[in-house]
């Protein structure tokens, strides 16, 4: 790789999570070269926690961020965090095989139970908590979808419950034919949660954090990898993560992906009874589609109207727009909410043709490798990421490894087009 392209930014507006936010991590300037056993590009939730799993294995890390932590695609985040991947089933199932499709449930799982315990040793006021789902069929067309995606669901050994309209309206007051819920998933404030991880790992004397650090060309030989910043030092590794989101363009072309934009706003605090019925996660199966979730402080984050990614001022000129869409849908989901936007922004995300991640090397046997989380399930993808490149620096297989693998959509001789209705694309929960 030589010199990069210029950034993208990936959110705009005002996010909620980034109007308290905890004390900065204190700043270092890269003033001489440096050598490690592994460098991560980009300072993030998946940075973060790629960095936590790496000096657990023993390794020297050195991270480059080119703005200060946490403030790329993290503080956009909604932090929905599920173990369903935004393609269905059936759709994984088509592609890769039903063990495949249990297996990635299996690791989304584990990781949802893996980041509650990192966040409730690091930093209990992160806003981590258990939820439950309720995914919700837009129409009678959808129910039908649904039902055959319970009956899948349990029989790769999952727990879900098909719940009527009638049932929707009693527990909810939501008008809508069909939904399933399922235990097992949870939420998190995602910036404070990068900020904890990272915060863990600056006690340890092998890791050293640059923000402020803008890499300008990364190359690579056949026993280690140079990084060049825009000031001029150098970082060589054995190794390297990039960590970067939906900036990681710059450093891989991949027809895998598209990105996309997607808005949320977040209300005031309301009192906590009122939003007893919505403490779940909720989205549903329409296109374009709605997510929902609350917070500590007992509001109300919503968001949706998600499109295709032109360029990050045809994103932000929408905002306005697109910010008044989602109230009028939120008012007439919850007519019983006096609900309006004290929080507003925009984001960037991104997807790949199979709603799975792109984890590893771009290209065989590079020491470049990729924790791309793509899609709605952004961090619980990242701490797979972890675990995966953790093994891959260390030297250890791991069987894993192919379920995320840059070339597994090359290796599928199947048609890559989704139908409508058997995918859940474009979730900004967590990405």
């Amino acid at each position: 790789m030589s010199a990069l392209t210029p950034r993208l930014d990936l959110h705009t507006g005002k996010p909620l999570w980034l109007e308290h936010t905890p004390a900065p991590l204190r700043r270092r300037r890269l003033r001489r070269d440096l050598t490690c056993d592994v460098a991560v590009v980009g300072a993030g939730i998946t940075g973060a926690l790629v960095a936590h799993q790496l000096l657990a294995a023993g390794l020297r890390v050195v991270m480059l961020e080119k703005s200060d932590a946490g403030h790329g695609s993290t503080a956009a985040s909604t932090g929905l965090l599920l173990y369903q991947p935004d393609s269905s089933i059936a759709e994984i199932t088509r592609r890769h095989g039903r063990h495949a499709a249990r297996r990635v449930y299996q690791l989304g799982r584990k990781a949802i139970q893996e980041l509650g315990a990192l966040a409730r040793e690091l930093d209990p006021a992160c806003g981590w908590n258990a939820r439950r789902t309720l995914y919700l069929a837009s129409d009678q067309h959808h129910a039908a979808f649904l039902r055959a995606e319970e009956q899948r669901t349990r029989a790769i050994g999952f727990p879900v419950q098909r719940l009527s309209g009638r049932t929707l309206r009693k527990r909810y007051a939501l008008e809508f034919p069909a939904a399933l819920f399922a235990p097992g998933s949870a939420q998190v404030h995602a910036f404070a949660f990068a900020r904890a991880v990272l915060r863990d790992c600056l006690r340890d004397r092998r890791f050293q954090l640059f923000q402020q650090t803008r890499v300008r060309s990364i190359r690579e030989n056949q026993i280690s990898v140079t990084l060049t910043t825009a000031e001029g030092r150098r970082v060589r590794a054995r190794q390297v993560v990039i960590a970067a989101g939906y900036e990681s363009g710059r450093f891989v072309k991949s027809k895998l992906v598209q990105l996309h934009s997607t808005y949320a706003i977040a209300s005031k605090p309301f009192p906590p009874a009122a939003l007893e019925p919505l403490r779940c996660l909720m989205w549903e199966t329409a296109r374009p589609y709605f997510y929902l979730r609350t917070t500590a402080d007992h509001r109300i984050v919503f968001g949706g109207e998600d499109e295709p990614f032109a360029n990050a001022s045809r994103r932000d000129r929408k905002r306005k727009q697109k910010t008044r869409r989602l109230e009028a849908r939120l008012a007439a989901l919850f007519p019983q909410l006096a609900f309006r936007a004290e929080y507003a922004w925009a984001g960037t995300f991104a997807e790949t043709t199979d709603g799975l991640p792109c984890i590893g090397a771009a290209t065989p046997g590079s020491r470049v490798l990729f924790a791309l989380g793509y899609g709605g399930n952004g961090i619980t993808f990242s701490q797979i990421a972890a675990r995966l490149l953790r093994d891959a620096c260390t030297g250890k297989d791991n069987p894993d490894a192919a379920l995320f693998a840059f070339d597994r959509l090359a290796k599928d001789p199947r048609s890559p087009a989704r139908s409508e209705h058997a995918v859940r694309s474009q979730r900004s929960r967590g990405c």
